[in-house]
């Protein structure tokens, strides 16, 4: 790799004030911050534009998990300032081609997640030559939903078989990602790591991200 991966932090919690506590603690030490699923289901897409005008030299990613209406959810998250939008590896290629569009309109980018899916490298090979006027999947995210970490984290597995994908998009990772875990994953090309509980459960936030960080640089 010619760069070290960005240190992605997850909001996921359901309460604006607390997410953005949260980032005010960890944004010197984190690249990306997640506006998470379930805090954009809580307080709506507004959530994208608070985070982007409280921290506007921060990428901020819309954690959509897009599975329908490809074009309509991407238009609506890069008008809250979006940088970065999450599609369902395994929605249906007409979805994804439709978000593709609405990031070469919106100049955003399109991190397909393969958190539900059976096959992921299949899926992967699938998607990976879907475009719009040249505009390709910018990530492909290799993720142990939260449901299911207390049996499979952070799955360091799939990323070893999607580095054999030839021409595939940038890699992510995430799925009860711990600092533990830092030096196992630096062994890949990874561009993304993603932390969410490791760091918005901890009692002192600032605290883990800034260890995160530091063990990125070491590795």
């Amino acid at each position: 790799m010619n760069s070290k991966p960005k240190l992605q932090v997850a909001l996921d919690v359901i309460s604006l004030k607390e997410a953005l506590q949260i980032a005010e603690q960890v944004h010197s030490f984190v690249d990306i911050i997640e506006a998470g699923t379930p805090l954009i289901k809580s307080e709506g897409i507004r959530v994208v534009k608070v985070l982007k005008e409280n921290f506007p030299e921060k990428f901020i990613c819309a954690d959509l998990k897009t599975a329908d209406a490809g074009y309509l959810e991407v238009e609506m998250a890069a008008k809250a300032n979006a940088d970065i939008i999450s599609i369902l590896a395994d929605a249906y290629d007409t979805t994804l081609e439709e978000a593709l569009r609405a990031s070469y309109d919106f100049n955003v980018e399109i991190m397909a997640d393969l958190i539900v899916s059976r096959k992921p490298i299949k899926r992967l090979k699938e998607i990976i030559d879907l475009d719009y006027k040249g505009k390709k999947l910018s990530y492909a995210l290799a993720h142990s939903g939260l449901d299911r970490q207390s049996s499979r984290r952070a799955p360091l597995s799939e990323i070893e078989a999607m580095t054999q994908v030839p021409e595939r998009p940038k890699l992510a990772i995430a799925g009860g990602i711990r600092p533990s875990d830092i030096k196992n994953i630096m062994q890949y090309p990874i561009h993304i790591i993603i932390v969410g509980g490791a760091i918005t459960k901890a009692e002192n936030p600032e605290k883990i991200a800034k260890q995160l960080k530091e063990l990125i640089y070491k590795y």
